[in-house]
């Protein structure tokens, strides 16, 4: 394959972006995909930053953080937070709140609070920043994450953004906005959700991937899908845009930004 695992990650998360749509983009991993979604299908996508900035073209280089300064490049509204989370996400306005996380349990819900108890925690994590308002206001989800079997567990050690809490109607009876179809991205594949239950299952797997791995990388029994297929491969033209125009610098698709500093 002439892709590595990280690239086909975050062009099946672009694939998922249709234009028109107005996303909140969370911080790491939901910018890359976002962008090369504005650069490829979906130009008349609008993003919106935690912040307050609210933009209708791509920013001049790959933002570092949601806050980064370059995100003013392509910004036609520079609003606070309140902007962000009060008018867009509680106001009704958002389509898409594009998220990542430390883990993901089966009914979706993500945790990047802590790894253990709350109280006496093995790892303590960064915390919700706006993503609890974005999973509890959006029309639908997008989580994007690198999978591991710790990072699938049946359920979160903590619910920080809450998707579909318990399964079934739970999410409505705890006076969430009904949410979905909901998904999330992984470098091993794509996961959906049932629409009675809200259990998480698997759509495709990425080329050369195989069912078994990724069900050897699930906390859980994880409900496959009568159709289950490949993964369609990343065309030429994604490629090139992701590498050439998105991350010329690899600061995301090879870390170069961590290099002197862990």
């Amino acid at each position: 394959m002439d892709f590595t695992p990280r690239e086909m990650m975050i062009v099946a998360a672009a694939r998922e972006i249709k234009d028109g749509e107005k996303l909140l983009t969370g911080a790491y991993w939901p910018i890359l995909p976002s962008i090369l979604a504005k650069r490829t299908h979906a130009p008349n996508a609008i993003f919106v930053f935690e912040g307050g900035m609210i933009c209708n073209w791509a920013p001049a280089r790959i933002p570092l953080i949601a806050h980064d300064p370059t995100n003013l490049s392509c910004a036609v509204m520079c609003g606070d937070l309140l902007d962000a989370l009060g008018m867009v996400v509680h106001g009704g306005w958002a389509d898409v709140g594009f998220l990542s996380a430390s883990s993901v349990d089966k009914y979706g819900n993500v945790n990047t609070t802590c790894v253990g108890d709350y109280l006496n925690p093995k790892v303590r994590l960064p915390g919700s920043g706006g993503a609890s308002d974005i999973a509890s206001g959006a029309k639908r989800v997008i989580i994007i994450l690198e999978q591991s079997r710790d990072r699938f567990p049946e359920k979160v050690d903590f619910i920080t953004t809450p998707v579909f809490l318990q399964g079934s109607d739970s999410r409505e009876k705890a006076g969430l906005r009904p949410s979905g179809p909901n998904v999330v991205v992984t470098n091993l594949g794509v996961f959906r959700f049932e629409e009675d239950s809200k259990e998480m299952y698997l759509d495709s797997y990425h080329p050369g991937v195989s069912v078994d791995e990724i069900k050897a990388n699930v906390g859980w029994e994880l409900k496959i899908s009568p159709q289950v297929k490949e993964t369609r491969p990343p065309t030429a033209l994604e490629l090139k845009v992701l590498r050439e125009e998105v991350d010329p610098q690899g600061m995301y698709l090879r870390d170069v930004r961590l290099q002197g500093f862990i």
